[in-house]
């Protein structure tokens, strides 16, 4: 799912445990490693075909929920200014639970794409196999994710209200 909105249906979670998932982690850790297979696709095409490489590995992507996690919570002030444009100021979620929601967000990522993507090795070095592959059909992964995002924006429509 390179670069889409349906990773975005982990947020989901953000709004239901609201004082305790950090909702810019979720939403930059969900896509960030999209990045990767955009790269291949548009900038710098593999001869093997691979797009999902190492940023699309629980290992690669643990280091990326990491770096964003530190860069939140470095920069906490401003996102969390930004974050009460929109409504969503989180001031009592802890530095812990930053780290938690961007890994979350980020394994989620990789889970969805081993259902879907035969180049995706999710446990390498491990191993190369990818046990999830077709596990679940891309359009059983698309619905699921498409209600996530609906239900998504219907509590943050729910958010918005209770805040006036």
């Amino acid at each position: 799912m390179p670069l889409t909105p349906f990773h975005w249906s982990v947020v989901l979670f953000g709004f239901i445990l609201f004082d305790v998932l950090y909702l810019p982690a979720l939403i930059i850790s969900s896509v960030l490693m999209d990045l990767e297979p955009f790269y291949y696709m548009f900038i710098a095409p593999r001869p093997d075909g691979v797009l999902h490489g190492f940023f699309h590995t629980y290992i690669g992507v643990t280091l990326i929920a990491i770096v964003v996690a530190l860069l939140l919570i470095k920069f906490r002030k401003p996102i969390d200014q930004l974050a009460a444009v929109f409504k969503v100021s989180q001031p009592k979620v802890s530095n812990k639970w930053i780290i938690a929601s961007s890994l979350l967000a980020a394994w989620s990522h990789v889970l969805l794409d081993s259902f879907m993507h035969a180049d995706l090795q999710p446990f390498w070095p491990a191993t190369t196999a990818n046990p999830f592959l077709r596990l679940l059909s891309i359009n059983d992964i698309y619905l699921f994710t498409g209600i996530g995002l609906l239900v998504t924006f219907a509590l943050w429509v729910i958010h918005l209200v209770k805040q006036k």
